[in-house]
């Protein structure tokens, strides 16, 4: 016993060394050069001729390009392998970011954004599906948890890191220090891409820093050969469609709860009578911090309640609720807005830990890329449609209390969807 528990524990500490870590590196990578635009266009807008409106459609159109090639992505992580999809990813996002240091009008900004999204397309859902190659159902919410924890974290990295560049690489050589922002800020995803075309196994059995001991470890003891794994789920049967529709739906939901404190907190904030930028952006990574926080710990939950990961996250969603109603009850004080919002994002991020555990635990047959490629876009559509319909309403009401409310509602049914007990497919369905 206590040897089979030095070999796991030497197993998993090279695996998190060697794939965990670099996936975790990777989606930051890719979490700064989504959101770095947030800043570089509060002056590269007079550069392009760019109005509030147009940047939005570019916003928008991100989002089309990632939703029309996510399941195509999935598709052909089949054929090549982790190693070439990654690498694709990387390089041609990089590419293309480092591209708008050559932008010079609004149409050129478009097709980037397009493209970019397009490039991007697949690559975090398809890191989570890597992980659970990996890592079974016990140590799938700790791997989540830190591989996802860029997604708070660049909240704050990003303003830092791109405030920092804008300023001092303005003017030099005579170039505006956003088209900078791009170079600098997109390089590391083409360095990176390179390595891992190279250094990144396609699974446990190919990886040459795993001895023969370690890797009949890991496949008898947690996992399916690759054939299985590709093979055994019944991809068309009525069970596994059925769950996946069980799966999406909350996660829809949990996806417009986020996407309601992500675009609009900053306003929040400004609404509580607080009129300087920097103190509304310290202000603002308040939340995101302790979100980071959250995510840790919801991992950890997930990884020792096996049995409850559902319930789990039905408590995570009815506690953002709670906060959005909250919100919606007193959106004036600054006291308020502060703890609902850091209460509502940070549960809304523990949710999102803990519900990524559950494609690989809910069903009998594994889930393959394209089932995580699924659930991802339509949360990706949840997030074109949720900030349009937030802001009309926003518009007509003069005030977000109808939309937190309503909000508050979808995180209800989520957390009644993840009540419904699941269809288990029968193996004899393969």
């Amino acid at each position: 016993m206590r040897q089979n528990n030095t070999l796991s524990k030497r197993v998993f500490r090279r695996i998190d060394h060697r794939v965990l870590a670099v996936l975790s590196f990777a989606y930051v990578i890719n979490c700064v050069d989504r959101a770095n635009i947030s800043f570089a266009h509060l002056s590269m807008n007079a550069d392009l001729h760019l109005t509030e409106a147009d940047y939005g459609v570019a916003v928008g159109i991100f989002y089309l390009g990632y939703v029309l090639f996510e399941l195509p992505s999935a598709w052909l992580f089949k054929k090549i392998g982790a190693p070439r999809t990654f690498s694709r990813i990387m390089i041609l996002w990089g590419l293309v970011g480092m591209a708008m240091f050559f932008c010079t009008d609004k149409i050129q900004f478009y097709g980037l954004r397009f493209l970019l999204g397009v490039f991007e397309a697949g690559f975090s859902p398809l890191a989570l599906y890597v992980l659970s190659l990996w890592y079974p159902p016990e140590k799938m919410g700790r791997a989540i948890s830190i591989q996802q924890i860029a997604g708070p974290l660049s909240g704050v990295l990003v303003g830092i890191l791109s405030g920092f560049i804008i300023t001092t690489m303005h003017d030099v050589w005579g170039i505006s220090g956003w088209r900078w922002t791009f170079v600098i800020e997109s390089l590391p995803a083409v360095c990176l891409g390179i390595w891992i075309l190279f250094f990144l196994p396609a699974g446990p059995q190919e990886a040459t820093w795993l001895n023969t001991e370690e890797k009949i470890f890991l496949k008898n003891r947690f996992y399916l050969s690759n054939e299985q794994t590709v093979h055994s789920a019944s991809t068309f049967s009525t069970p596994h469609i059925r769950n996946l529709f069980m799966l999406a739906v909350p996660f829809i939901f949990i996806v417009c709860g986020n996407d309601i404190f992500s675009f609009w907190l900053p306003h929040f904030i400004q609404s509580t009578h607080i009129q300087s930028n920097m103190h509304i952006g310290f202000l603002s990574s308040i939340p995101y911090l302790f979100a980071t926080c959250v995510m840790l710990i919801a991992g950890r939950l997930a990884d020792t309640a096996l049995s409850i990961r559902k319930n789990l996250c039905a408590v995570f969603c009815l506690i953002a609720a709670s906060a959005l109603i909250f919100l919606a009850y007193d959106s004036k004080s600054l006291i308020s807005v502060l703890a609902c919002s850091t209460i509502g994002l940070a549960s809304l991020y523990g949710a999102y830990v803990v519900f990524w555990t559950l494609p690989k635990s809910v069903m009998i047959n594994p889930p393959s890329s394209t089932d995580f490629a699924a659930i991802n876009t339509c949360g990706m559509i949840a997030g074109i449609v949720c900030p349009i319909i937030v802001g009309k309403l926003a518009t007509q009401t003069g005030g977000f209390a109808l939309s937190e409310l309503g909000t508050a509602l979808l995180m209800f049914c989520a957390a009644a969807f993840l009540t419904i007990p699941y269809k288990k497919p029968s193996l004899n369905n393969n």
